[in-house]
């Protein structure tokens, strides 16, 4: 069930960070209700993770229980303008299954590259699309039981939601879209244009975990960074990207500390500079 001292960098996009205690990867919501019971029987600390992508673990690793949800748990279906599908599905799967059955409004999501469960959580969003607006309903687990929200019970805001704030750990574990008709050109039109707009800004042929930093009021993260003169800035193995300074890059072998180095630096340098207090998109999880 549980792999003991699972290395945590095998299931990040950064590549880095130590290992978790034990390690899952369920393949039902009954086997996450049964980790999140087992994990509040034996006072274990329980951390649930997707595919890496928005993470940052430090090199001491996660002390307790790590959660994958991931593709062992990532089926989906589409009834109607609704798409259903588990948690571990990966959002740029679901946006060509919403194009197969000419359903619009995940075009955003086509190169996001982590899975639905983490981008509910955090409300994930690209080109002025959100998750969050999407949702019909969501299915979770808290406490070790099954429970659901209707659209009017979840809350969301600027990569934010409801899962963030319950004080008891909700687990997503399957959510319901409600999409809009549309034409399927115009749905592949849109999706190729951010594609390439993804690849023309960002900088896809390095490790990364996206844009590391929220965007402040008023301000874009980019533009800031490299008016300060950090583009470039490199500590150990970990680098802002020359091609979109809102992204730290992984350039050969890094540690963790090296990320968070960096982050450091950024923040200390922004707010000298513009005022400006950044605050990280990305999750740092684990210890030193």
């Amino acid at each position: 069930m549980f792999i003991r001292d699972y290395p945590l960098s095998k299931v990040t996009s950064l590549g880095v960070g130590g290992p978790a205690d034990l390690f899952i990867q369920p393949k039902s919501a009954s086997e996450v209700a049964e980790t999140q019971r087992f994990a509040a029987e034996h006072d274990l600390p329980l951390t649930i993770i997707g595919y890496g992508t928005n993470i940052l673990v430090r090199d001491g690793g996660i002390r307790g229980i790590v959660m994958q949800i991931a593709d062992s748990f990532a089926q989906a279906k589409v009834e109607g303008t609704i798409l259903t599908a588990q948690a571990g599905c990966l959002l740029g799967s679901l946006s060509k299954l919403a194009l197969l059955h000419n359903l619009s409004g995940l075009e955003f999501a086509v190169g996001i590259p982590g899975g639905l469960g983490g981008a509910t959580f955090m409300n994930a969003g690209a080109y002025g699309g959100e998750i969050g607006p999407l949702v019909h309903s969501i299915q979770f687990v808290q406490n070790g039981e099954l429970g659901q929200w209707s659209r009017d019970e979840f809350s969301f805001s600027y990569r934010n939601s409801r899962l963030q704030n319950e004080a008891h750990g909700a687990i997503v574990t399957r959510v319901e879209l409600e999409l809009i008709p549309s034409e399927q050109q115009d749905i592949l039109q849109k999706m190729d244009d951010f594609q390439n707009q993804r690849r023309s800004k960002q900088p896809l042929e390095f490790p990364s975990a996206g844009s590391t930093f929220k965007r402040p009021p008023g301000h874009y993260v980019g533009p800031l960074i490299e008016q300060a003169g950090l583009k470039g800035l490199r500590i150990g193995g970990a680098e802002v990207s020359t091609k979109h300074a809102g992204f730290l890059i992984r350039t050969g072998a890094a540690k963790a500390r090296d990320f968070l180095d960096l982050i450091e630096k950024i923040q200390e340098t922004i707010l000298q500079e513009y005022g400006v207090s950044l605050e990280p998109e990305i999750r740092i999880l684990g210890d030193d």
